[in-house]
């Protein structure tokens, strides 16, 4: 009997064995009939077709297998950028066709699209605006305002009301379902724990809430007042009426300049224009643009991406999944500070923090680094906490008017589960141990006085190295950097006022202040971007259970976006050490 079994064992391993072999191969194929793609031949007189939708993270793979079988968009968000830039100085193209599907990026994102977008409109090429969802919103609106026209279909949808930030909490869930969320914060705007604690805002945290609402809603109104020739109190007055909310109204209200089908938009580019989508173009070469590249010297870009987690754990770019790794960042530095060609290193950041200990650990590798090279930072549409942790020693902070920085503070925080557990599930635990506090960090019962006495001397031991540290990068007293941090974020623009951040705009700024600090002319280095993404199938190698759980749909992904944001929050915590300290922010800030 077992000669049977063990042969049907051998026999049905052999063939899983065989199907994993085959899918890996086919895998290989494709992605090497992919790679192999020539760049696209650019006509004279071509137009490029714009489909923007969706996402644009800060980075995607490139790899083909990752876009087919694992949701990885084909762009991400400097290729979009540069394409545009590329765009502005080929003679080969004649013009854009934006055609927007339903935006989901940041704003900072949208900052820096805009300009890709104006550098074309400014060089005297076409530049049309249209919807394929039948429907803009503000976030379409921004960036479609910078062509030289828009157009909607007759019986299109369009938003136009303002701006709302909603955050979700789950005090009375945790009280009705027995979690006691224990939390020690220092600072008195640090939020982070609120919705895990409280049942609304705290007046601190809608004051900065607020301010950063009304940063994005001021921007908003800037751009779409002097692209659409009106007041900047005609356009707020037109969101506070609420009732801009069709394609005829938004055109008697001037937003946009023609109610047109798809194909009469097309007439404007002439009968049979040449035309090339924006991904297509975007595997062309910068040179066949035009645009003059050296190799006297690198700057090299060093990406930290997502929440910052201790030891290999980071995930699958442009997914949102964990975040940035401590070692992978640390290796990345050390690459680029040992790189005799590298003249200059920008660190990208885009991460709303994470583990304390980890961000110390980057910390010190961009000192290392800045004691042998320049050293500047470029935030993208988030470097707070932590995030902002590792860029306070940079010798140049640029940022987007609208990235969300600061929130110079940090928290702790418990989950003690011993009534759901023991009343509800009905599991109960017994133990020995050596010492009273042994069990504190084991989320099976509440912290006592002394030992949550213990968690706050920490979470204040780490809040004034987190001043310090500040204080040292900025050349600020300790005092004048408390008097900003309290764990509040900022918006870039007003980061700036309060000595933050050096200089607004892109990482295309940072890497030309790095270069001209580096004394590199323009067009006569290169850039180089680390560390390298790692491709799908060494991504499944690695973890495939992990892989398949981070691309398989959740429960989460059915919630409302605020609950999704807190979930996702929650996941990241449990990746750290039981009684970590964070210096995060734990919901995505999104705006509607």
């Amino acid at each position: 009997m077992r000669f049977f079994s063990t042969l049907i064992a051998s026999f049905l391993g052999t063939l899983f064995g065989l199907g994993l072999l085959f899918v890996f191969g086919l895998l290989f194929v494709f992605a090497l009939a992919s790679t192999s793609e020539q760049p696209p031949a650019i006509r004279t007189g071509s137009i490029i077709v714009a489909e923007l939708s969706g996402t644009y993270p800060e980075m995607v793979s490139g790899d083909p297998v990752a876009q087919a079988f694992g949701g990885e968009p084909s762009v991400d968000l400097h290729d979009l950028t540069r394409a545009f830039r590329m765009a502005a100085a080929d003679d080969r193209i004649d013009g854009v066709w934006l055609r927007f599907g339903d935006l989901q990026t940041s704003w900072a994102s949208l900052e820096a699209i805009r300009r890709g977008i104006e550098a074309v409109r400014d060089s005297g090429k076409t530049v049309i605006a249209s919807s394929d969802l039948y429907y803009m919103g503000e976030d379409e609106l921004y960036l479609a305002s910078a062509a030289d026209s828009i157009h909607l279909d007759p019986e299109s949808l369009f938003e136009f009301n303002g701006f709302a930030l909603q955050v979700a909490f789950y005090d009375r869930l945790f009280e009705k379902v027995g979690i006691n969320a224990q939390a020690v914060r220092a600072g008195r705007f640090k939020s982070a724990v609120e919705p895990y604690t409280q049942e609304a805002m705290s007046a601190e945290n809608r004051a900065q809430l607020q301010a950063l609402a009304d940063g994005i809603e001021g921007t908003f109104v800037e751009a779409i007042a002097a692209s659409r020739g009106l007041s900047p109190d005609a356009v707020r007055a037109l969101a506070r009426q609420g009732s801009v909310l069709t394609a005829r109204q938004a055109a008697d209200a001037g937003l946009i300049d023609r109610l047109a089908y798809r194909d009469q938009v097309s007439e404007a580019f002439g009968d049979d224009p040449r035309t090339v989508s924006l991904s297509q173009y975007a595997r062309s070469s910068p040179s066949a643009a035009g645009i003059r590249s050296g190799s006297e010297g690198e700057i090299a870009v060093v990406h930290a991406i997502g929440a910052i987690l201790p030891g290999d754990t980071d995930g699958p770019f442009g997914t949102g999944e964990l975040g940035v790794s401590a070692k992978r960042f640390q290796e990345a530095m050390s690459r680029a500070r040992e790189d005799d060609d590298v003249d200059a290193v920008v660190v990208r950041i885009d991460s709303p923090g994470g583990y304390a200990a980890a961000a110390d650990a980057m910390l010190r590798e961009i000192n290392r680094t800045l004691e042998v090279k320049p050293v500047l930072v470029s935030m993208g549409s988030m470097a707070a906490s932590g995030g902002y942790w590792i860029a306070a020693p940079a010798d140049t902070i640029v940022a987007e008017s609208l990235t969300i920085t600061g929130s110079i503070g940090v928290f702790g925080l418990l989950m003690d589960v011993s009534t759901l557990v023991e009343e509800h599930v009905g599991i109960t635990f017994d133990e020995v141990k050596t010492a009273p506090s042994a069990d504190m960090m084991s989320g099976l019962r509440p912290l006592t006085a002394s030992e949550e006495n213990a968690l706050e001397a920490m979470i204040d031991q780490t809040y004034e190295r987190f001043l310090e540290l500040v204080a040292e990068g900025r050349g600020m007293s300790v005092a004048d950097v408390d008097a900003v941090a309290q764990g509040r974020v900022w918006t870039g623009r007003d980061a700036l006022g309060a000595g933050l951040v050096d200089v607004l705009g892109g990482l295309d700024t940072a890497v030309e202040l790095a270069a001209d600090r580096a004394g590199l002319a323009a067009g006569t280095y290169r850039v180089s971007e680390l560390p390298r993404p790692r491709t799908f199938v060494e991504r499944l190698t690695e973890s495939m259970e992990a892989r398949v759980v981070a691309r398989t749909p959740s429960v989460s992904d059915l919630l409302p976006r605020p609950l999704a944001s807190a979930v996702a929050a929650l996941r990241v915590f449990g990746q750290m050490p039981s009684g970590a300290v964070h210096a995060r922010i734990p919901f995505v800030i999104e705006y509607r």
